[in-house]
């Protein structure tokens, strides 16, 4: 009869698993801001520091090497909720609110399963990179006459991970892992006052994964590829010598990421990890659209590498409930010579607060950040609309920009 029940009970999990894992890849992920590194709950609350974490299943997502460390098959499943507010002033005008919507659902989710005893494999589904913003008519004074064709109105990239990883155990110690990564870019919108431009498309990249353990310390390094997505769609206009609607192309290059972590282990009931990610984002330099056959419009970026420094914390407060907290310090890749107010970014600082609480075969995990964005003033000489078309890192930017940034993360998991 025991073993009766645990294979319904078993049979009961994966038929759940295959349930939820479909109704997520129903979900379009949305996001303001363009790197979401949360992707997953536990990782919130330890603010994205637990590369080196071998005992969570939400570090797996990070780090596919932990999956060895891990005797059973694993599954976890979670969905964020992003509180996004974004104001700009510019110089000679009042304040504006964007206008898309201020909250966003993000979902994420893994499973692993053991093959062997030092094999496992496994797949990542989350959302890395996302943005939206919505500027109405007239926010930026600047654009007046002709060039109001050029405001910046509706910008948008809907995109998805998909991340098949397989972890070898070198010996009780040492882990390695590799993977593929494809992107699915579901929505590209990139729409001024006068013309919009929308596409989709994909690209495949590469992920590797380390874990070193000892007693008291862990070592942990993943490097993500970047990724460049071939992008189709059109090119719509109203305004001009050749009002209509164009076949149009793109590329889109997402950056790579490498992230390295050090965990050290107090207490049997407390440790601590710090973590160093660096983003490559110079791959995002200027984007090149070409329509009707032989025009083309660009948008010049021109961002550099950025890094981000993280510091988490895990308190086991008892046989069931952990405690997590966490902090970090994100540096921005845009500089001030090639301002966007598609993307107006600045450094931030995260703090973050989790839970975790095991209820029987499951796993219930809260998580709680607060972003907070430095302000931003825009001061530049560069008159627009003189040097051309494209209004980046030009008096049309000009002004003051605030953020608020607050995310919500509650996920399930268990093991099979």
């Amino acid at each position: 009869m025991k073993k009766t029940a645990s294979a319904m009970n078993y049979l009961f999990q994966l038929k759940l698993i295959a349930g939820l894992t479909i109704g997520l890849l129903g979900l379009q992920a949305q996001a303001s801001g363009f790197r979401i590194p949360e992707i997953s709950t536990t990782g919130m609350g330890l603010a994205n520091a637990l590369v080196a974490n071998k005992d969570e299943v939400g570090a797996m997502a990070y780090n596919p090497a932990i999956m060895t460390f891990h005797k059973d098959h694993t599954f976890q499943i979670g969905t964020t909720l992003l509180g996004y507010d974004l104001s700009a002033t510019p110089t000679g005008g009042s304040t504006t609110d964007s206008t898309t919507q201020d909250k966003f659902v993000i979902p994420n989710m893994f499973l692993s399963a053991r093959t062997s005893e030092n094999i496992t494999f496994g797949i990542a589904i989350n959302s890395p990179f996302g943005l939206e913003t919505r500027w109405p008519k007239g926010t930026f004074p600047t654009f007046s006459g002709a060039t109001y064709v050029y405001e910046p109105e509706h910008s948008k990239i809907n995109m998805l991970n998909i991340n098949p990883s397989i972890a070898i155990k070198l010996d009780n110690k040492t882990s390695v892992a590799m993977g593929v990564m494809f992107y699915d870019v579901s929505s590209l919108t990139f729409n001024s006052q006068g013309f919009d431009i929308n596409g989709s498309g994909s690209g495949f990249g590469w992920n590797l994964a380390m874990l070193h353990s000892t007693k008291n310390w862990d070592f942990g390094l993943s490097y993500k590829s970047n990724v460049k997505a071939n992008l189709g769609g059109s090119f719509t206009t109203a305004v001009g010598s050749s009002p209509g609607a164009y076949p149009a192309r793109s590329s889109l290059y997402f950056p790579d990421m490498l992230q390295i972590g050090l965990l050290y282990r107090l207490t049997d009931r407390f440790n601590m990890e710090f973590d160093v990610e660096n983003t490559g984002w110079n791959v995002f330099d200027q984007i090149v659209i070409k329509y009707a056959y032989t025009k083309t419009t660009r948008s010049t970026n021109n961002w550099t590498n950025s890094l981000a420094y993280r510091l988490g914390a895990s308190y086991q407060m008892s046989d069931r409930t952990k405690l997590r907290f966490g902090y970090s310090l994100d540096d921005t890749p845009q500089p001030d010579s090639y301002f966007s107010a598609r993307v107006p970014d600045n450094r931030r600082q995260l703090f973050s607060i989790g839970v975790g609480h095991e209820f029987d075969s499951w796993t219930l995990d809260v998580a709680y950040m607060r972003a907070a964005v430095d302000d931003r003033t825009i001061n530049l000489s560069t008159i627009y609309p003189t040097t051309g078309t494209d209004p980046n890192g030009t008096t049309a930017y000009n002004g003051n920009y605030k953020s608020d940034i607050n995310l919500l993360g509650l996920s399930i998991s268990t093991t099979f």
